[in-house]
């Protein structure tokens, strides 16, 4: 059993260092959220930031050596990266964490980020899905907020209400708080990276992926046994999840009919993902899923 940690809590001030391990980044979007994090932190990044190399921020080596540079750096109290897109299963098997494991440090990301948290957890160290710097600039400022304050507060943070329950029995469950963007779950499974899901409660969210593709997904992670033992799911943002002509059914009845068959609560609505909101949340803390009363609760922060 992996024995998981929760790094050292952020402080104003601390130097944090901006990666691009996965796709290139708009330099107008990354300018507008980083104003925001200077307002708090020492940014630590350089112009390779902003390199495009077709779909991805420069070769595999450049991403790869900038990465590991931030998750090795004693002076680094945190990594953010700038963006998702895709690029992180190129480089996934050859990150290092040796180093990184023993001095741990928070990893904020989402989306094609959930390859890294994946390989965090695999490690027993708690991460944050939040938001990237190119997102934080067009969310609302409670979640920013709210990423801030998982940095730096080592309290669970407060529980997300609100939730709908689409699936599955009333019964609480608890888990350790586990998964991201649902084709990047996918993605994993069947390498030596595959999330551990055993005793989970599953985040899901996803981004353009019609409700055929979404099916294709689930049905291959749970023929592959890649969901045996998940207790709980909750889903975050669905976008751009529909059929062109609208047809039934929805992403979101694919969800509850796939994850329906393994007997768990599956809720929805968690503004976490590429939508509008994307609040930040520990990836690999404790929760604890009431689907009845359509809470989420968190046992544990994201810092120690």
């Amino acid at each position: 059993m992996v024995v998981v940690i929760a790094p050292p809590r952020v402080r104003p001030g601390d130097r944090v260092a901006v990666v691009a391990p996965a796709g290139p980044v708009p330099r107008d979007r990354f300018v507008v959220g980083a104003e925001i994090l200077r307002g708090r932190y020492a940014l630590v990044h350089g112009e390779r930031l902003f390199t495009r190399t077709g779909f991805l921020a420069g070769d595999d080596e450049a991403r790869l050596a900038e990465l590991q540079r931030a998750l090795d750096d004693d002076e680094v109290a945190a990594v953010i990266c700038a963006r998702g897109g895709y690029g992180l299963t190129r480089i996934l098997a050859r990150i290092d964490l040796t180093r990184f494991a023993a001095r741990p440090k928070p990893v904020v990301g989402f989306s094609d980020v959930t390859a890294l948290l994946a390989l965090v957890a695999r490690a027993g160290v708690v991460a944050v899905h939040g938001p990237v710097v190119t997102q934080l600039g067009e969310l609302p400022p409670d979640d920013a907020a709210a990423l801030i304050a998982l940095l730096e507060d080592p309290a669970p943070p407060p529980p997300m209400a609100g939730l709908t329950q689409v699936a599955g029995p009333a019964r609480a469950v608890e888990g350790r708080l586990l998964g991201g963007n649902l084709e990047l779950v996918r993605s994993l499974a069947g390498t030596p990276q595959q999330l551990d899901l055993d005793g989970a409660v599953l985040l899901l969210e996803e981004v353009g992926e019609r409700p055929y593709r979404i099916d294709r997904a689930l049905t291959q992670l749970a023929e592959a046994g890649a969901l045996r033992g998940v207790v709980g799911c909750v889903v975050g943002d669905l976008v751009g999840c529909a059929e062109r002509d609208g047809a039934p059914p929805t992403a979101l009845e694919v969800i509850a009919e796939r994850l329906g068959r393994l007997d768990i609560p599956v809720v929805a609505g968690a503004p976490i993902g590429h939508g509008g909101r994307n609040r930040a949340v520990p990836h690999g803390a404790r929760v604890r899923l009431d689907p009845a009363a359509g809470v989420l609760a968190f046992s544990d922060g994201a810092v120690r």
